[in-house]
């Protein structure tokens, strides 16, 4: 394995955290957390169902139609296999696995989605944050929350 750059350690812990608090956030259904997850400009790319949602008003309206569209179920995401580089330019970059899973209240959850992420993360200011956020689903049961595009959304 040749060998790469590395995040430091602290840079590490902050941007695993990025990580945990975007899916407690998607999971929740907290709109505002979520969005606060991107730069101002920030891009996620759902690549497999040729989607896009760009910039903070954009996400905000993503996740609240999201949770609308998820008739009283919940959510859950796990992601593994967590894998940063820095780059050159100072941002890192992070791959990782995705499970996806949905429930009924008091019933056990099923598998949803399976996929794999590829960031590009970047300091704004004093904290991490995606700018460029691509998921490659392997298989999912999850479509955007309308036809229709959303703010910055398409």
């Amino acid at each position: 394995m040749s060998k790469r750059a590395r995040p430091s350690a602290s840079d590490w812990a902050e941007i695993q955290n990025l990580y945990a608090y975007y899916n407690l956030c998607s999971d929740s259904g907290d709109a505002e957390g979520y969005a606060s997850c991107f730069t101002d400009d920030g891009v996620l790319n759902l690549v497999t169902r040729n989607f896009v949602v760009q910039g903070r008003a954009a996400f905000i309206e993503f996740k609240r139609k999201d949770v609308e569209g998820r008739a009283g179920r919940y959510r859950r995401h796990w992601n593994s296999g967590l894998h940063l580089e820095k780059q050159a330019d100072g941002s890192v970059r992070g791959r990782c696995y995705l499970l996806a899973f949905n429930g009924e209240p008091g019933s056990l959850p099923v598998l949803a989605g399976a996929g794999v992420y590829d960031d590009t993360i970047v300091k704004a200011g004093d904290a991490w944050r995606y700018a460029m956020r691509k998921l490659t689903t392997d298989a999912s049961t999850w479509s955007p929350p309308s036809a229709d595009p959303v703010g910055g959304a398409r």
